[in-house]
C-alpha cells in the first residue's frame, strides 16, 4: 500500500460510528470496563458534541483510497483543562445511573492516565484498521498530533499505552517517545492494568 496516496484530514460528526470502532480499537479491553457494555453508543454520543475531550473537533482521520483507514484523538493542557468537566457533564447524560455505579472507576483511572501537564500535549487514543496497518498510516497519524501540539504551545507530547501493547510501544519508542514512569490500576475481582507514561520533547 502506499502511504503517499493516504490523506488526513479533520475529523466531522459524520465519522461517528468509525470514531467509536476506532477508538475501541485503541482500547478493547479498558473501555468496556471504564464506560460499560454501551460504550460504543458513549463514544459516538460524546464525539458528536463539541468541547469535550472524545469530540471530533479534537480528532483526525486518515483515509486511504477514500475510504477510513485510521484516527487519531488528542489535545493539549489548555483543553483538558476548559473540557474535563463538560466531559464527565455529558457522560453523565448519557450514562445517567450508570455513571453513578462507574465513578469511583473512572476517578481511579483518572488519576493514572489522561493527566496533562502544563505545556503538554496528549495523544489520548490511535487506532489504525487492521487492513491498513504497517503502510505508516499511524506513524503519519501521530506526525498530525505532533504538529497540532507544536502550534498550541506545547512543550511535549505524552501518552499511556498499555504495558501489553508492544507493537504500540515499539513505534512510540522508534518516533522519539521514552518511557517516562508505570502505573498500575488494580480493579477489586478483575484483571490490573498497567500502562506506561510515554513521552517525547518538541
Amino acid at each position: 500500500m502506499d502511504e503517499f496516496h493516504t490523506g488526513i484530514r479533520k475529523a466531522l460528526p459524520t465519522d461517528a460510528e468509525d470514531f467509536a470502532a476506532l477508538v475501541l480499537m485503541s482500547a478493547p479491553s479498558l473501555f468496556p470496563t471504564i464506560y460499560g457494555e454501551g460504550v460504543a453508543d458513549v463514544m459516538q454520543h460524546l464525539f458528536c458534541r463539541h468541547s469535550n475531550l472524545f469530540s471530533f473537533e479534537h480528532t483526525y482521520f486518515a483515509e486511504h483510497g477514500g475510504r477510513k483507514a485510521g484516527m487519531v484523538l488528542g489535545y493539549d493542557w489548555q483543553v483538558k483543562g476548559r473540557e474535563n468537566w463538560q466531559t464527565g457533564s455529558l457522560l453523565f447524560e448519557k450514562m445517567r445511573g450508570t455513571f453513578r455505579r462507574k465513578l469511583p472507576l473512572l476517578m481511579k483511572f483518572e488519576n493514572v492516565i489522561g493527566v496533562v501537564k502544563d505545556r503538554e500535549y496528549y495523544i489520548s487514543n490511535i487506532a489504525v484498521y487492521p487492513e491498513y496497518r504497517s503502510a505508516g498510516i499511524g506513524t503519519r497519524l501521530i506526525f498530525v498530533a505532533e504538529d497540532e501540539a507544536k502550534e498550541s504551545g506545547a512543550e511535549r507530547v505524552a501518552l499511556d499505552v498499555e504495558v501489553e501493547n508492544t507493537g504500540a510501544s515499539r513505534l512510540y519508542k522508534r518516533l522519539g517517545y521514552t518511557v517516562a514512569s508505570e502505573s498500575t490500576v488494580r480493579l477489586r475481582g478483575g484483571q490490573p492494568f498497567s500502562f506506561y507514561r510515554m513521552c517525547k520533547e518538541l
